[in-house]
């Protein structure tokens, strides 16, 4: 049958042992609040690192990416989006440089 006084202390000395056992371990959020720290930690590292990357190499990149989606006029070095048609380029030599060539103002439009 069970359930004597003795069984109902051996349980309680087995839990008591347990929770010890889980006491000397450290509690969940102790290690919850380490890890949380660790990853914030890696976290600060990456950003730190990322921005470094980017001061270092922020003209090169800046090149990279201006120089891929621009157009720009050669006599006045005015630069234009790489969408703009053949004829806003030929409107923008007439208007702004009615001596020079349009070719000289936008050497790409030569096929």
């Amino acid at each position: 049958m069970g359930g004597g006084n003795a069984q109902k202390s051996k349980m309680a000395r087995e839990k008591n042992l347990e929770k010890a056992k889980n006491a000397a371990k450290g509690s969940q959020l102790e290690k919850n609040k380490k890890a949380m720290t660790i990853q914030v930690i890696f976290f600060l590292f990456l950003c730190f690192f990322f921005c470094l990357v980017l001061l270092l190499f922020d003209n090169f990149f800046l090149l990279l990416t201006f120089n891929s989606f621009k157009m720009q006029c050669k006599v006045c070095m005015q630069t234009f989006i790489c969408t703009t048609s053949e004829v806003k380029c030929r409107e923008h030599a007439e208007a702004k440089h009615p001596k020079s060539d349009v070719y000289a103002c936008f050497p790409h439009l030569k096929k």
